[in-house]
């Protein structure tokens, strides 16, 4: 099931359909949905058609968001108080591109501070701006799992919390200053659009630095002035 969800984080990072995987790895695209449910097993001939597929190796795909289960985790905490904290400021659900745009802005601000990472994950420089590996990936995980409710709008989906489903103010994986440093990045952009939010990432010196599909260090965002973090 961990590497049927990193195969629909993948697809979503490159825009692949189940139909453009089945043809790369030569399979039908109920097969490419039986591997994301977990009902099935990817082979090493599959892995290495996907790996040439994404221009990667296998070694990659296999560590993808291998910076561990405790970043993923930390990623599902960030992504559930967020929501939580995006609700109570802003009183509205958030939109999949904006959620993503803070927990980039969370990540690199804590970083800039602290110089180490609230979640440790590897962003990459997208055409629609910075996103964790296994953002995607994590977000199906909470619809499925019944934390987050996910309506689809006109343009964009929009996320909620399911009832009360809300963390403690120190939750397993997020201290009381992450939590701090959250509520203090959603409140600064509560009442923006996400083209806002997203233009302002793009002008940020990490987004313009890399190519497209890099890896962004974090140590990028250090030489932002204060105002520019987030």
């Amino acid at each position: 099931m961990e590497f049927g969800r990193e195969l629909i984080d993948i697809r979503s990072r490159y825009g692949l359909s189940q139909e453009d995987v089945a043809r790369a790895l030569n399979v039908s695209r109920t097969t490419v949905g039986e591997i994301e449910k977990g009902r099935r097993d990817i082979g090493l001939t599959e892995l290495d058609a996907l790996a040439q597929l994404i221009e990667s190796d296998v070694l990659t795909i296999i560590t993808a968001g291998g910076e561990g289960v405790s970043g993923r985790m930390k990623l599902r905490e960030m992504i559930i108080k967020i929501a939580e904290s995006y609700a109570r400021q802003a009183g509205k659900d958030i939109p999949k591109t904006f959620l993503a745009k803070l927990v980039y802005l969370i990540d690199f601000a804590w970083f800039y501070r602290q110089l180490e990472p609230m979640s440790g994950l590897a962003y990459r420089r997208l055409s629609y701006g910075p996103v964790a590996d296994g953002y995607f990936a994590t977000l199906g995980e909470l619809v499925d799992q019944g934390h987050l409710n996910a309506r689809q709008g006109r343009n964009a989906q929009w996320y909620s919390l399911v009832g009360d489903d809300t963390l403690p103010v120190n939750g397993e994986h997020l201290s009381v200053a992450e939590c701090e440093l959250i509520d203090e990045v959603v409140g600064k952009w509560k009442d923006a659009s996400t083209s806002e939010i997203v233009e302002f990432t793009h002008r940020q010196l990490p987004w313009q630095i890399c190519a497209p599909g890099e890896v962004i260090p974090y140590e990028l965002i250090t030489q932002e002035e204060p105002d520019r973090v987030f």
